[in-house]
């Protein structure tokens, strides 16, 4: 479980070996064995007994910036990388193999954006001729992205893989964009700010499952910041950035289930600062629904596990493909 503390002026103790979560006269006791990580939203005060507690415990304290991007975290002192395994990091980001992996991330992030845009097509007639047009359109990119480069990776392999992922993005969000309800239709992708509604839910819960894959990535003994396609990013994440991209469409298809079904109100987000911001009834709700969902089982790759499950498994397969390497390819 992942325990979010978005209430301003929250506290964050330990009590009889239990973090004690409280805010006024709220008061709640959390065994850490009930945590996966600790994502902090709002200013809260955290003792230094809790962050003793949580890095003893393996559970990790992001810190999340009101963009929802995770600009710091604590966790154990006692992870480390093996040397033999970053090493190979090193060689996997130059190597033939790097390459195509990359392509088969965006080739399942398509993947699953085709499956929300088919979502959509079943629940908005008005658009089922314009969504359906899109389908074929990035299906046949789709199948130019799968022969895109057969060797190592060049910068000139870079740009071109991101004009693609750009071109395609451009479609998606536009199809999306007009396909949801009224009240949360939106121009295409915004981030600090967001500049709609419909913005502020998706980069809230990206931000969400950023923590997740950093986790898988560590679980794995994987270093986040050893990254292939976003290599050059000094300091940041990079193969986060990398892994996260197949999951994606399933926060999209998260937001698109809670506003087709739940009938989720564009009252959740709140305009302040120059941009728009989900508010923290929202967070109260919204939070342990996306939790619960992501604890729910799927098919994906032949697989039925949860999603969290899938996202760990799929860090895993990735460190048994790096393990493959031998050496700096020439």
């Amino acid at each position: 479980m992942q325990l979010v503390l978005n209430t301003h002026g929250l506290s964050l103790k330990v009590k009889d070996g239990l973090f004690r979560v409280s805010h006024e006269d709220e008061v709640r006791d959390i065994s850490p064995e009930q945590l996966s990580s600790i994502s902090v939203t709002s200013p809260c005060l955290l003792s230094s007994a809790a962050i003793r507690l949580a890095a003893e415990s393996e559970v990790p304290i992001y810190f999340f910036d009101r963009f929802g991007d995770a600009d710091a975290c604590l966790r154990s002192p006692y992870f480390e990388s093996l040397a033999t395994l970053r090493r190979k990091q090193v060689y996997f980001s130059d190597s033939k193999a790097g390459t195509a992996w990359v392509i088969r991330q965006f080739g399942l992030k398509t993947a699953g954006q085709l499956e929300n845009l088919k979502y959509l097509a079943n629940r908005r007639r008005k658009r089922e001729e314009e969504l359906h047009a899109a389908i074929k359109w990035i299906d046949d990119r789709l199948k130019v992205l799968q022969h895109e480069h057969d060797g190592p990776p060049t910068d000139a392999w870079s740009a071109s893989i991101m004009g693609w992922e750009g071109n395609t993005a451009r479609i998606y969000w536009g199809e999306v964009g007009q396909a949801v309800p009224e009240a949360w239709q939106f121009s295409g992708r915004s981030r600090r700010p967001a500049l709609d509604a419909y913005n502020a839910l998706t980069n809230y819960f990206y931000g969400m499952l950023y923590a997740t894959v950093e986790r898988a990535l560590f679980n794995a003994g994987l270093d986040p910041h050893l990254g292939v396609l976003h290599a050059d990013e000094y300091d940041r994440p990079t193969l986060a950035y990398d892994l996260i991209e197949p999951f994606r469409p399933w926060v999209d298809r998260f937001i698109l289930e809670q506003l087709f079904v739940q009938k989720l109100l564009a009252d959740v987000v709140e305009p302040k600062d120059a941009g728009f911001w989900l508010n923290s009834t929202a967070k109260r709700t919204l939070i342990p629904a996306f939790n619960e969902w992501m604890r729910t089982p799927r098919r994906w790759e032949g697989r039925q596990m949860s999603r969290d499950a899938h996202i760990f498994r799929h860090a895993a397969g990735l460190a048994r493909l790096i393990d493959l390497i031998e050496k700096r390819p020439v």
